[in-house]
């Protein structure tokens, strides 16, 4: 599979979003949904974007980074009915208009930026390539090992939230969108790590029965 190649001025840009995104979640650290997870989803979208021959990879990976900012603002008003990916979307508005550095992207190019964040929790959110991309590429972080782990972080002290948890991954496994996205999980097994877990966790709540 051919590798995608970006020239300088968008690699440029990368380096100081990845920067500016990992600045702000060192500031403001948020459970299961920070740089980390940013990172993966990151590069789960460029492999997707690769696999499924996206019209605009570069975007594709770009959103990766973008798509969760909003989960910081969500920490600080914990309690508000704000949700993480409208707060995203206003936030990236703001950027696009104070940060000189996104002069790099044409009207059109933020517009689909938008879009994507915005509607990346969407499955009829369709109109661009990068929204499904950055949906799966998510989705896929909920997987293998690093989505445990996560849940775990999230769910702590919730063993219900925890069990629902797993039946939500195994539904999002369902609505992957692209071929790629599946053969990744596929080629990874990132639905064993679950399938442990929920196994595990089940098995725990067997007891002995008594006449």
């Amino acid at each position: 599979m051919k590798e995608i190649i970006y020239n300088k001025a968008q690699q440029k840009l990368l380096a100081s979003v990845k920067a500016k995104v990992k600045q702000l979640f060192t500031e403001t650290p948020v459970p299961a949904h920070g740089f980390d997870h940013i990172s993966r989803v990151a590069a789960w979208a460029r492999q997707i974007a690769r696999g499924a021959k996206a019209k605009k990879p570069f975007l594709c990976e770009l959103v990766g980074w973008l798509h969760d900012i909003g989960r910081v603002r969500e920490e600080i008003l914990s309690g508000s009915n704000h949700e993480h990916h409208e707060l995203s979307y206003q936030m990236l508005r703001g950027w696009f208009k104070n940060d000189r550095q996104f002069d790099l992207l044409i009207r059109a190019e933020k517009i689909e930026l938008l879009y994507a964040v915005r509607y990346h929790w969407n499955h009829a959110a369709r109109k661009y390539d990068t929204a499904w991309i950055l949906r799966d590429a998510d989705k896929l972080d909920g997987f293998g090992i690093a989505g445990v782990k996560r849940a775990r972080e999230a769910f702590k002290g919730d063993e219900e939230a925890f069990n629902q948890n797993f039946r939500y991954q195994y539904s999002n496994y369902l609505q992957l969108e692209t071929k790629c996205a599946i053969l990744l999980v596929k080629r990874y097994k990132l639905l064993k790590p679950l399938e442990s877990a929920y196994f595990q966790y089940l098995r725990s709540k067997i007891e002995p029965i008594k006449l």
